[in-house]
């Protein structure tokens, strides 16, 4: 059987950055796989293996892992796909040609976490206090672990405000209530489901014919990882966040893929604002079904009989709707 090993236009420019031997010394190891899929060293149970390349045996390279998805369930059996490729040592030295990249500032990070965190609390402080259902259809945070796993499946590392809502959410359930986020009531995604979407719109760029490097017909960016979608099982529409820069996008079914000049965090404090703060909010505004949280009010007729907008008020039947 022939097995056929894709190595994609980011990652061969990811080589280049790495040192001027890199490129050869991964297509190196990648006729390896063709004849050994199994060459490297399992790693969980999605069919994803890790490769090491020894830097004493190329020129210009320096020690790297080489993590790659081989066969179901991810891709078919004939297929090896390169997902990343990481330096485990210095690189080789480069004059003054390639200034090395500024290391991310941890206390940008931290702060940006605790945003995460402290705008997600504030939402599901408001479902407990008045739309249980809602709150019910969050799953549990992930591990580190779990997340860790996402990352080597998509090859893309989660950005920090990201990680921040999955240790606390790591998606929800295929229930009622789920949509929790404005505008239209977007379901977060599990991680199994962020994995599929996201290799759906990898596929889908491949059959269109268009490489990664193609920036001006790009379907779908490396770096885009599915936040939530229009449901849990509906994933044509949904939300993204850009791993490079941190900002929001959209995407829907027509190929349509917008980025915005939101990061998550600001997506969560205007949420939690909205919920906290009715009077004030605009566009989708916050309301009930039941003990449902339902951004409207709905265009579904069934659905706006049923709707009372929220407004934090006292009324005679219910705290906070209207009659």
């Amino acid at each position: 059987m022939t097995v056929n090993v894709d190595l994609p236009d980011h990652l061969r420019a990811r080589c280049t950055e790495l040192g001027d031997g890199v490129l050869y010394a991964v297509k190196t190891l990648a006729r390896q796989l063709a004849d050994d899929p199994r060459l490297g060293e399992r790693v969980g149970r999605l069919g994803l293996y890790a490769a090491t390349i020894d830097s004493d045996a190329f020129d210009a390279c320096p020690p790297l892992i080489v993590r790659y998805a081989y066969g179901p369930p991810l891709l078919a059996m004939d297929r090896i796909e390169i997902r990343d490729i990481e330096a485990t040592g210095p690189l080789p030295d480069a004059g003054d040609e390639r200034a090395p990249a500024a290391a991310p500032d941890p206390r940008v990070q931290q702060l940006a976490a605790r945003q995460v965190t402290a705008a997600w609390r504030r939402i599901t402080s408001w479902l407990e206090q008045h739309a249980l259902a809602s709150c019910a259809a969050l799953l549990p945070g992930a591990s580190t672990y779990e997340i860790a796993a996402l990352e080597q499946a998509l090859g893309v590392r989660v950005p920090v405000e990201l990680r921040a809502l999955w240790l606390l959410c790591a998606g929800a359930k295929d229930t009622p209530g789920a949509g929790v986020i404005p505008e239209h009531g977007w379901a977060l995604m599990p991680l199994g489901t962020v994995a599929t979407s996201y290799q759906w719109q990898r596929d889908n760029q491949r059959q269109l014919g268009l490489g990664w490097s193609a920036e001006h017909e790009m379907v779908w960016k490396p770096s885009w990882i599915p936040l939530c979608s229009w449901s849990v099982t509906d994933t044509s529409y949904g939300l993204f966040v850009d791993a490079e820069t941190g900002k929001v996008g959209h995407w829907d079914d027509t190929c349509v893929r917008t980025v915005g000049d939101q990061t998550l965090s600001m997506l969560l404090e205007e949420t939690a604002d909205k919920l906290e703060n009715p009077q004030a909010a605009t566009g989708y505004l916050p309301g009930l079904i039941g003990d449902r949280l339902v951004w409207g009010p709905p265009l579904a007729a069934d659905e706006a009989a049923l709707w009372k907008r929220f407004t934090g008020r006292r009324t005679g039947t219910r705290k906070g709707v209207d009659p």
